[in-house]
């Protein structure tokens, strides 16, 4: 910046002739000019002040004064000199001041012509028996006059070029900004939406492919983005019928709604809204899709209550049907047991061994159809605030010996702590229920191992075993499935309702080698 300073004063002082011997000239006139400087600057802004659009710039009267003395500074300067690149600063500074004010470029050829010749009458108005030298100093005020106006004249085109340049950078900021909003909309609708959204081209290459989309196909933006977009939303064997769809979609423009599981490590099931937006010669596909697993799921939760509920109404008849004349039979197999001990007799010791039969198989009777109140008549829960960790170490006690006949490692993991309003009891049977059927799917050797955590506003319990698996297809909260011979199927049924009523939810994951039970709670609020 200082070195074109420099070139470009040097230029200025070139182009009207103005050298050493001029500042000494000036120099010598300015203790003669220097006490008329007061009028010369009350004649200028008297001058300025008799047209509107000049007087407008001013402010008010302290202003004019103000710039009264910047005047008679700027006198003294030009005659006095030195006229270096300090100088030409200083004079930029002010032509920029007047673009600024908004001083029209007239004014300051007229001014300029009124200071000219006050100083040209004061100079040749003193010259006496010098005429020489007056127009020594003549010249000298003709070529400084004219160099101040030409630094005035660069000075208000740079500041002009300035202020173009800032209105263009004030219309790029504008528009920067409206961008900024538009993206801000952007994200607020298409990445941060609950929604799958993604674009493609009329070839189904991927376009657009949002936070949603990653999130539940687990493949990045980066990957996504120009593959065919039905291979990263649907699967094989459901691509035929949504291209058919698509199809449709192309020739008739009105939208299609299908359902289909979405591949990708997230097992759900996702509604799709598919059409089409108009982009020059060739439409760009829409695919919208919310995520109806959890619909999916409290439907069938609410077809599941809906059944063991009429199951239960069931099960209560059955049981008081088959109770009366169970009981009626224990007490007459009492009686016959209790004549076969005092009789005697070859044939007595396989009576005896018949009539055991016969308890032991009135007694497995008797506990199926109390298996069968307790699913068909839930007892109302009473509600306390439990150490759950507390919980699941007792029921581990409980069955230690039973894993340890079996050659089972049994252990738990739990954190201190968490706790939540159960029915202790009842959780108690739900805890020993899914540890039990653990202990019994695996082999000898195998492990089981019940873990409890406390997360936030929730408490997990699991329960896993690295036995052969269940096939995830399985019913197996539904009354009276079984994979166990002998079983009633409903063990699973109860341990499910319970959970339900406590609020909680109750949920499987299975692979040969582990099988994990997870039931999650709300924790007490603290």
């Amino acid at each position: 910046m200082v070195k074109r300073l420099e070139t470009l004063f040097a230029e200025l002082k070139r182009y009207v002739r103005f050298d050493e011997a001029d500042g000494a000239a000036l120099r010598g006139l300015a203790p003669r000019i220097r006490p008329h400087y007061k009028r010369i600057v009350d004649a200028f802004y008297q001058r300025l002040s008799e047209h509107e659009a000049a007087r407008r710039v001013f402010t008010g009267p302290e202003q004019v004064e103000r710039l009264k003395q910047t005047l008679t500074t700027w006198l003294d300067e030009m005659l006095n000199g030195p006229w270096d690149e300090d100088y030409y600063a200083r004079r930029s500074r002010i032509g920029r001041m007047h673009v600024r004010v908004g001083l029209p470029q007239r004014y300051m050829f007229t001014a300029m012509e009124h200071i000219r010749g006050e100083l040209l009458e004061l100079a040749l108005a003193g010259s006496g028996d010098d005429p020489e030298g007056a127009r020594r100093s003549a010249r000298a005020l003709g070529k400084v006059t004219d160099l101040e106006l030409t630094i005035m004249l660069e000075t208000y085109g740079e500041a002009f070029i300035s202020q173009i340049q800032a209105a263009e950078r004030q219309e790029k900021g504008e528009l920067v900004a409206r961008l900024a909003v538009t993206e801000a909309r952007y994200q607020q609708i298409v990445e941060k939406s609950e929604a799958l959204i993604a674009t493609a081209d009329a070839h189904g290459r991927t376009l657009l492919w949002n936070a949603r989309c990653e999130q539940l196909t687990g493949c990045p933006r980066e990957q996504a983005l120009g593959r065919d977009l039905f291979e990263l939303v649907v699967p094989e064997s459901a691509r035929k019928t949504v291209r058919a769809h698509l199809a449709e979609v192309l020739s008739s423009g009105r939208p299609a709604h299908f359902e289909e599981d979405l591949p990708g490590p997230r097992a759900c099931r996702v509604r799709w809204h598919l059409t089409t937006l108009p982009s020059g010669a060739e439409p760009l596909l829409c695919l919208m899709g919310l995520d109806v697993t959890g619909e999916l799921e409290l439907t069938e939760r609410t077809h599941r209550s809906e059944r063991l509920a009429s199951l239960g109404t069931l099960a209560a008849g059955l049981a008081h049907e088959i109770r009366n004349p169970l009981n009626a039979a224990v007490l007459q197999l009492a009686v016959v047991q209790r004549r076969l001990a005092r009789s005697e007799g070859a044939d007595v010791p396989a009576a005896k061994a018949a009539a055991e039969v016969v308890a032991a198989e009135m007694a497995r009777l008797a506990a199926l159809v109390q298996e069968f109140l307790q699913f068909a008549r839930p007892q109302p829960l009473r509600l306390a605030e439990t150490d759950v960790a507390a919980l699941a170490s007792s029921v581990v006690a409980l069955l230690a010996p039973e894993a340890s006949s079996r050659g089972v490692a049994l252990t738990l993991k739990a954190d201190a702590g968490a706790l939540a309003n159960l029915d202790a009891e009842r959780f108690k049977q739900v805890l020993i229920n899914l540890v039990r059927n653990a202990i019994e799917a695996v082999d000898t050797g195998g492990s089981v191992e019940v873990r409890v955590a406390g997360q936030g506003r929730k408490v997990t319990v699991e329960v896993e075993d690295d036995g052969p698996g269940v096939p995830t297809d399985s019913p197996i909260f539904e009354p009276f499935f079984t994979t166990k011979e002998g079983g009633t199927g409903l063990g699973l049924s109860i341990v499910h309702r319970i959970v339900t009523d406590h609020g909680g939810h109750i949920g499987v994951s299975s692979q040969p080698g582990r099988t994990t039970f997870s039931v999650a709670l709300l924790a007490r609020a603290v």
